[in-house]
């Protein structure tokens, strides 16, 4: 993982001149809905409702367990308003959030690699069996149907049954780095590829996780659906080790509250 961190040292250092054209960023009315709308191929960009959390894991790019400090950064809610430069990319309107940070909260953090408990995919000792690219068939009885005319697809579908949730995924152009970001084990631990497979799959994966407030009487698991340890080596002959995982961590060493200069 020093190259992940190595990555994002590389991106907060390449900031300068990534502004938003206008930007607006108070404490949010009582009445706004959260959510986030817009970004990159469109000329505005606004999240509501959002916390300092939200904002400094979307300027990072980074997962909300990857941000610390002693700063309260899920106390207060914010609208953010903006305006984007034509042609905006998904790493420039990160790197506008950072600025934005910077200058109306006097942002100081600082990056350093910490260890969590999560696992690494690997291919089973039976090998791997992922559909090369392209192979996927539109309709897939059971699962949520594909667009085909469309790279880099994916599709999910949960329930609830009894006591458990039933997932169904489907992707289309998966990269193994990919498939790890939509892969969410019981204990929410990270997940990072070291199958060492390169290219493109056509993946279908479905399992069950069980429900923390599973009532003793509703707890049946589905018939025939396993986990999604056992459904990842018998489905796709891919397996879960668990193991301590560096990843990068944004630290807070000071923020301001409240926003200046709107």
């Amino acid at each position: 993982m020093l190259r992940n961190l190595v990555v994002l040292c590389a991106a907060v250092a390449a900031v300068h001149g990534q502004s938003f054209e206008a930007a607006s960023i108070k404490v949010s009315v009582p009445k706004s809905e959260r959510g986030s709308q817009g970004g990159p191929g469109s000329a505005r960009y606004s999240f509501h409702r959002g916390k300092l959390l939200d904002f400094l894991a979307i300027g990072f790019d980074v997962e909300y367990r990857q941000v610390a400090g002693k700063a309260d950064l899920d106390k207060v809610e914010f609208d953010l308003d903006a305006t984007l430069p034509p042609g905006t990319t998904r790493q420039q309107l990160h790197a506008m959030i950072r600025n934005l940070l910077a200058e109306r909260f006097h942002l100081k953090q600082h990056i350093e690699t910490r260890e969590f408990s999560g696992y690494e995919l690997v291919v089973a000792k039976t090998g791997h069996k992922l559909l090369p690219e392209g192979t996927a068939p539109e309709h897939l009885e059971g699962f949520p149907d594909l667009t085909m005319s469309r790279a880099d697809m994916r599709s999910f579908q949960r329930r609830v049954e009894g006591g458990y949730l039933l997932v169904r995924m489907r992707g289309r152009l998966q990269t193994m780095a990919k498939l790890t970001e939509w892969i969410q084990p019981p204990d929410d631990g990270p997940v990072i590829d070291k199958t060492g497979l390169a290219g493109r799959f056509d993946v279908a994966i479905e399992y069950t996780q069980e429900l923390g407030n599973a009532l003793p009487d509703t707890a049946a698991q589905p018939s025939v659906i396993p986990d999604l340890f056992t459904a990842l080596q018998q489905q796709l002959g891919l397996q879960l080790i668990r193991k301590k995982i560096p990843l990068p961590v944004v630290v807070v060493d000071s923020v301001d509250k409240l926003p200046t200069g709107n």
